[in-house]
């Protein structure tokens, strides 16, 4: 094996099985020479990832994606960027590159990691994110304001990163994206390390305490052991309940809910879905049960979907999915939305994805068939 895909495969499942860092199927890396980069498949996990986990590139193929002129309409834009991603594929397999490989193309470095870290999005996922991320990196970084994934962000990255090029001489080696996460970028894997403790340094000096625990505890509910007759779409699905200290802070009240109600990041959309469902305590256990109902069918009304995540009052939250895997999956994300709404306050408080942000996700092919490969 290449001695640099040996260290991109061990980079990367560095920063998968830390789950400060990578939270489900999170992140992405590449590594590129002069005439090839090897990125991350879409729907890969990082934290086991091999050989087979990557796709391999022709970089002069993918130079198309900056100069072609593509259609106006999103659907139909984003279906023609990945063909020609596609096209671009020199390896075997059936395998789909990330949809941010054309990101990782432009960015000037051989090794590039990409990761979601609860810290970095704590600062990212808030009010004051671009003046707190100047404060801490000042022109050491590249501050991208929200834009949709996919073609546009990329265009948007690559004119931010030839003003900064153009500006100081270098390439960006730390690039952060406001409600998204991190690039970092390096001629070495040691040299990302470096960066990347550099940058949970600062963010963490500007933390005044550590997060309450959240170690779970599972809890039992007439919800949760009656799931499938709140909505026949729940059929056969599973339901998991788990409490701690930090869900507790954010479920006790409706109050309280309103900082943890919708999705901070894209991934939280692909997991979770973008918006939770808060159900009020009540005692009598048939009443629960109606009044879950009610409010499960007024969700589905208003969205067009059932929710994955249930917040009861006072107790924790409940993750509904097709099975065990997903219902995980669903639980380690919105608690991580917890983390980074607690923490945010720090920065001036959560900012989540708006409704038009939101609406793009849920809409784009690309998200659906990570969804897709989760569940599997």
């Amino acid at each position: 094996m290449d001695q640099n895909i040996a260290e991109l495969i061990a980079v990367s499942r560095q920063y998968g099985k830390d789950k400060s860092f990578v939270i489900a199927g999170g992140g992405n890396t590449s590594f590129k020479d002069d005439n090839y980069i090897w990125i991350k498949a879409s729907g890969a996990a990082l934290e086991t990832i091999d050989e087979n986990g990557f796709v391999s590139l022709s970089r002069e193929k993918l130079k198309i994606v900056s100069s072609r002129i593509y259609s106006q309409d999103a659907a139909q834009r984003e279906a023609e960027v990945k063909a020609d991603l596609a096209a671009a594929i020199v390896s075997s397999g059936n395998n789909r590159p990330s949809v941010e490989t054309s990101m990782h193309e432009i960015i000037d470095y051989p090794f590039v990691v990409h990761t979601h870290p609860t810290l970095v999005n704590a600062l990212m996922c808030s009010n004051n994110a671009l003046s707190v991320c100047m404060e801490l990196f000042g022109d050491q970084a590249l501050f991208i304001p929200y834009t949709d994934p996919g073609y546009i962000l990329f265009k948007k990255v690559e004119t931010e990163i030839a003003k900064y090029t153009s500006q100081f001489g270098k390439a960006p080696q730390l690039i952060f994206l406001e409600n998204h996460g991190i690039f970092v970028a390096g001629n070495t894997v040691t040299e990302i390390d470096e960066i990347y403790d550099s940058v949970m340094e600062k963010i963490n000096r500007k933390i005044g305490e550590p997060l309450p625990s959240d170690k779970p505890k599972p809890f039992s509910s007439p919800v949760i052991e009656n799931i499938e007759r709140l909505n026949t779409g729940f059929q056969n699905f599973t339901a998991i309940g788990s409490e701690s200290i930090l869900t507790h802070l954010f479920s006790k009240d409706s109050a309280s809910f309103l900082k943890a109600d919708t999705a901070f990041t894209p991934d939280d959309i692909v997991y979770c879905k973008a918006y939770y469902l808060f159900i009020p305590a009540i005692a009598n256990d048939q009443d629960q049960l109606e009044s879950a109902k009610t409010l499960i069918a007024g969700y589905l009304k208003t969205y067009g979907y059932l929710p994955k995540v249930l917040v009861l009052e006072d107790q924790g939250v409940i993750a509904v999915e097709e099975n065990l895997k997903s219902a995980l999956n669903v639980l380690e994300v919105y608690t991580n939305i917890l983390k980074i709404s607690y923490l945010s306050e720090y920065f001036g408080g959560p900012k989540f994805m708006n409704k038009a942000q939101i609406d793009f996700i849920d809409n784009w092919e690309v998200e659906n068939y990570r969804r897709k490969m989760a569940k599997s």
